[in-house]
C-alpha cells in the first residue's frame, strides 16, 4: 500500500489568507451558433472558475505526487467575495497516460492525468484533467495546448449537467481561460453547442513558460462513471504558426448505467449470501 504525504504548496499557503475565488460554474445549455461561455479572470480575486483550497491541503500518493488523493476546498461568491460552501474532493480512480502525442505523429509532447473524484459537499462526481508538457528530455519543447476537452456528457439522448472549475496543484500551473459545451477547435470562429463535449481553453506551452495546466474540473449530475477510449481530448490551435492538430485519449466518462461488478466482487457477494443463509439456518435450529 502506498504511503501518503501532505504537500502544502507555498503559493497556496499565501493564498489562503488573502485570495478569494469562485465555485463550480454551470455551463450554459442554449443550442445555437453563439455558445454561452463562462469566462475566467487573470486575478483569482474575481475568477468565477477558480476553486480555492484555503488550507492548501493536498494529500498525494508517495508513489506519484501528481496523483492527488484528497483536496479540501472552499467556494466563494465572486461578486461579493463571501464564502458559500466548502468540501473535500476524494479520489475514486485515475488513469495516467505517459508520452502523449498528437494524432498521426510519433513525437512525444507530455503526460496526461485523468481523475474522477467525489465531492463531499453534494456527493456529486467530479472529473479532473491535468496535462504536463515537455517535462521529459525526449518531449517536444514547443508543443502548445489551447483546448482540453471532456467527452461523454450525453448518453442515449440524456444530457448530463456540466459545471466547470479549476485549481492550482503547483504554483506554476496555468489557469483555465474559459469553459463551454462545444467541440469547436476555433479560437475566434463559430462555436456550435455540443451537449456531449466540455471544452476548456488554456495556453499550455513550455516555450512560453506555461509548462503545466491547473487541475481542470467538471462536476456532473451523472450517477456513475466508466472508462472509455474517447474521454479526454487535446488541441493545438496554431497561435504561433504550429500545425492545427489534436488527439483523443482513454479516460473516464459519466454514465447512469451502474458498473458491472468484477468477478471478485461476485465472489464476495455470493460468499456473503452463503454466510447469511448459514446464520439464518443456525438461528432456526
Amino acid at each position: 500500500m502506498n504511503c501518503i504525504k501532505i504537500i502544502v504548496p507555498s503559493l497556496l499557503v499565501s493564498m489562503s489568507v488573502s485570495v478569494h475565488a469562485g465555485d463550480f460554474q454551470l455551463l450554459p445549455t442554449t443550442p445555437s451558433n453563439n455558445v454561452g461561455f463562462v469566462a475566467g479572470q487573470n486575478s483569482q480575486f474575481d475568477d468565477p472558475l477558480y476553486l480555492s483550497a484555503p488550507r492548501g491541503q493536498f494529500v498525494r500518493s508517495d508513489s506519484d505526487p501528481e496523483v492527488i488523493l484528497t483536496i479540501n476546498y472552499q467556494a466563494f461568491q465572486p461578486e461579493t467575495l463571501s464564502p458559500i460552501g466548502s468540501g473535500t474532493l476524494t479520489l475514486l480512480d485515475f488513469v495516467y497516460t505517459p508520452d502523449i502525442t498528437f494524432a498521426g505523429s510519433s513525437t512525444k509532447i507530455g503526460h496526461l492525468y485523468d481523475f474522477v473524484f467525489r465531492d463531499s459537499r453534494d456527493n456529486k462526481l467530479v472529473f479532473g484533467t491535468r496535462v504536463l508538457l515537455g517535462v521529459e528530455d525526449d518531449h517536444q519543447k514547443n508543443a502548445e495546448l489551447n483546448f482540453l476537452y471532456r467527452f461523454g456528457f450525453e448518453e442515449d439522448g440524456t444530457a448530463f449537467s456540466a459545471a466547470a472549475a479549476w485549481l492550482f496543484t503547483v504554483p506554476s500551473d496555468l489557469r483555465m481561460y474559459n469553459a463551454a459545451q462545444t467541440s469547436s477547435t476555433s479560437l475566434t470562429g463559430i462555436r456550435r453547442y455540443d451537449a456531449d463535449t466540455v471544452r476548456m481553453q488554456s495556453d499550455v506551452n513550455r516555450a512560453e513558460g506555461n509548462q503545466t495546466s491547473g487541475l481542470f474540473l467538471v462536476k456532473t449530475d451523472a450517477e456513475y462513471y466508466t472508462l472509455a477510449n474517447r474521454a479526454v481530448g487535446i488541441f493545438q490551435a496554431g497561435e504561433e504558426g504550429q500545425p492545427l492538430v489534436g488527439n483523443e485519449f482513454y479516460g473516464f466518462v459519466p454514465t447512469n448505467v451502474p458498473a458491472v461488478p468484477e468477478p471478485s466482487t461476485y465472489g464476495m457477494l455470493l460468499g456473503g449470501l452463503a454466510l447469511t443463509a448459514w446464520a439464518a439456518r443456525k438461528r432456526k435450529a
